[in-house]
């Protein structure tokens, strides 16, 4: 077989197709084998186990037994359908993704142990397939005609394999906890089994002649968000933050109360109290001990990281260690330890988040002390996004990634009051949430009346984007019905084409009542119907006086309908010559052939190609529409880059560096990119920062602003046009503190799986 140099899209095609059929049909055997080493792992399991604890585990067989060859069948299509959806649809998020920071409030238990288990199989598969699943990302990416290796985009990734199996087990009527001790067990065989799959399927393409995509060393600055910390964060698993966050932890466990209680109890002779029942007594306390052995030992942690050697870059993080060891002698129960360490870690990346300059950075510093503080008041204030210390955080540093460099113009003003405000926290005896509201108040009245202006211009220009969208979209339909005009395929297309360009954007603006003059959305379409009648090729002929009579109101009905909508005098004079011309040409004979059904059909193409060519022209705005609101189109002088000199190097993301589980790093789309979105956009060869401040409600227009007044809009197609070529980069698309408290959940998450396994 020749190997092809450049894949051929019919034949990539239907080897993909066959590739993820063979893939899917795979999906029985490595079904009948997890069920099969999980049948024995509970058969050893109750032969060992004590007569009380063996039901269970019988039940737990029975059911497997039950269930198996709905299994063994289910899974090839559950594989099918992940496979389809992946090759069909949008990039979906990865099945072991941790929840969110906020999200884990809303789950409940069985929720939590279904994410650590999925995540322990997706590890488990990761591990053993590590190879062959990095050549598998190439071959599978070239044959999709992907230039370079997207992982993402490879719909034979484990994460297909872990969520096709959660699913289907999940659709049991089997409980969750015996499901759940099922997915345990057939993670780890899938994951084992995952890695012959995945050198099979690679051999496969190979001999098919399949070249290799090439790895792209992409520097994306959103991917240099900040990693969870790579400590054991004092034990903290998933199930603890959610029942921190769900308040389940915020009752204060007394110690000297416990400890005077179980020695009257339990110790002291010659005291007979009423004996209570076991079931009440024996259980409540060893779960008081087992909780106060968990306060103990986070503890213990925060006290030995407090002192123990901390790298240069991170040393400094760390709150006083006298600050610490008072909250540790102050914590009353596993709420306040945990909200203690939360609170640590969230600020700890929040430090060296690389997207933050290092003023901000000192600031959050700064503030440690009192946010510890705090935490023993109020140990859930940071799941509340609008709690007054957890928003003057988010505030202070989403603010102030308008600025790429501390020389930046303005910085200095930024600083100055929030350096202020943040002294005043760091040195007051915090003993609730109002010192935290009065420094955000104070905050709040200088930002607006800085910003009053910004405001202002921001306005204005969301009102002319979302009134020249609204007309184009009339435009757009009224293009439509002239199109259908039996008289369309009968005049020169420039007639049509600027009935359907500039003169439904007269229409369009006529119906919504904005023009000052007499146009009205009747009268312009009269206008339009006497252009066709004295453009329309011996027609004329048979009246001249009408035609005589008609052009010079034309003309000025014309004229006075431009002008309305402000199209640029330049390109009207030039429409008016080729009138000219026109009207001209009406007056010679008709040729034989013009009427011929092939002159007719040979109209009727010319006349649907420059339809759709205006279609795919977008969005059309007035010259002081695009001034207003700051309208580029790709093709601007101002996005040209240096021709002496390569643009400004991405700074490169530290090695370590991975952005937190369930955060889309792949390429931002126009479709993708959320409101707030900070990105870097070149301007006459210089990077500026903006930020996404506004969208259309129909997802046509986009309004990116930065400091100084400068603010840049531009249509779906631009920004899409722009993330490609690299004109335009993302540089933040979530908060600086979400991002932080995600790669809490996500360590959380971490020592849940190391627990597990």
């Amino acid at each position: 077989m020749t190997t092809p140099d450049t894949p051929s899209s019919t034949r990539y095609t239907a080897l993909l197709a066959d590739c993820l059929r063979h893939a899917a049909e795979g999906g029985r055997p490595l079904m009948e084998m997890m069920v099969g080493k999980l049948r024995l792992f509970l058969l050893q399991q109750s032969r060992a186990a004590m007569p009380q604890q063996r039901e269970p585990l019988t039940e737990s067989l029975r059911l497997l037994d039950k269930h198996e060859a709905a299994l063994c069948a289910g899974y090839p299509k559950a594989l099918q359908g992940a496979f389809a959806e992946e090759t069909s649809g949008p990039v979906v998020r990865a099945a072991a993704a941790p929840p969110t920071f906020d999200e884990l409030e809303l789950m409940d238990e069985i929720q939590v142990q279904e994410s650590v288990e999925v995540a322990r199989a997706l590890q488990s598969a990761l591990l053993a397939s590590d190879q062959p699943l990095t050549d598998l990302n190439t071959l599978m990416c070239a044959v999709q005609g992907l230039k370079t290796v997207q992982a993402q985009r490879n719909p034979l990734r484990p994460e297909l394999y872990v969520r096709s199996l959660r699913n289907l087990l999940a659709q049991t009527d089997v409980a969750s906890p015996v499901w759940l001790s099922w997915m345990q067990h057939m993670g780890v065989t899938l994951g084992k089994e995952l890695g012959p799959v995945s050198a099979s399927l690679r051999d496969s393409l190979r001999s098919h002649g399949v070249k290799q995509a090439a790895y792209e060393v992409t520097q994306t600055l959103d991917s240099s968000r900040p990693p969870p910390v790579g400590r054991d964060a004092a034990g903290l698993t998933l199930a603890q933050l959610r029942r921190l966050l769900a308040g389940e932890l915020d009752a204060p466990l007394d110690q000297n109360s416990f400890a005077a209680r179980f020695a009257r109890e339990f110790e002291a002779p010659g005291t007979e109290p009423a004996p209570p029942a076991f079931a009440q007594t024996v259980p409540a306390a060893f779960e008081a001990l087992q909780e106060m052995k968990q306060v103990d030992q986070v503890m213990q942690r925060l006290a030995k990281r407090a002192s123990d050697p901390a790298p240069a870059a991170l040393a400094t993080t760390l709150a006083p260690l006298p600050v610490r060891e008072m909250l540790r002698r102050q914590a009353r129960g596993l709420g306040q330890a945990l909200g203690i360490e939360v609170v640590a870690l969230m600020v700890e990346n929040i430090t060296r988040d690389p997207r933050l300059l290092a003023p901000v950075q000192q600031a959050v510093r700064d503030l440690e002390p009192a946010l510890l503080q705090l935490t023993l008041i109020d140990p859930r204030f940071f799941s509340h996004k609008r709690h007054p210390a957890r928003y003057l955080i988010e505030q202070m540093t989403s603010r102030s990634l308008a600025y790429s460099a501390v020389d930046a113009p303005g910085f200095t003003v930024f600083m100055q009051p929030l350096r202020q405000a943040v002294d005043a926290l760091a040195s007051a005896s915090i003993d609730s949430a109002e010192p935290f509201e009065l420094a955000l108040k104070s905050l709040e009245v200088v930002w607006d009346r800085q910003e009053q202006h910004e405001r202002d211009q921001r306005k204005m220009a969301m009102q002319v984007l979302a009134q020249a969208e609204q007309r184009n979209e009339l435009a757009r339909g009224v293009a439509q019905d002239m199109r259908t005009w039996p008289e369309a395929a009968l005049v020169p297309a420039p007639v049509m084409a600027f009935l359907c360009g500039p003169w439904a954007q007269v229409v369009a603006r006529a119906r919504l009542g904005q023009p000052q003059g007499t146009m009205k959305p009747d009268g312009c379409l009269a206008t339009a119907r006497d252009l066709l009648w004295s453009t329309r090729p011996g027609l004329q002929k048979k009246d001249i006086p009408r035609l005589t009579g008609m052009i010079a109101p034309l003309l000025g009905k014309l004229r006075e309908g431009l002008a309305a909508i402000d199209y640029p005098a330049v390109d009207a004079d030039l429409f008016f010559g080729r009138l000219m011309v026109l009207h001209q040409q009406a007056l010679k004979p008709v040729t034989s052939t013009s009427g011929s059904v092939d002159a007719k059909a040979l109209v009727r193409e010319r006349l649907e190609a420059m339809f759709r060519e205006a279609d795919a022209a977008g969005l059309w705005l007035a010259p002081s529409e695009a001034q207003q609101s700051g309208f580029i189109e790709a093709t601007d002088s101002l996005l040209s880059r240096p021709a002496f000199a390569a643009t400004e190097p991405m700074p490169r993301p530290p090695e370590s560096a991975a952005a937190p589980a369930g955060i889309s790093t792949g390429p931002a789309t126009a479709s993708t990119m959320a409101l707030g979105s900070w990105v870097e956009l070149q301007v006459h060869g210089r990077w500026a920062r903006m930020q996404l401040t506004w969208a259309s409600p129909r997802g046509n227009l986009f309004m990116f602003t930065g400091v100084n007044d400068s603010t840049h809009s531009m249509t779906q197609h631009t920004l899409d046009q722009l993330l490609d070529d690299g004109t335009l980069r993302l540089f933040s698309d979530q908060a600086v503190v979400d991002s932080a408290l995600d790669a809490v959940a996500q360590t959380a998450m971490r020592n849940s799986v190391d627990v597990t396994l």
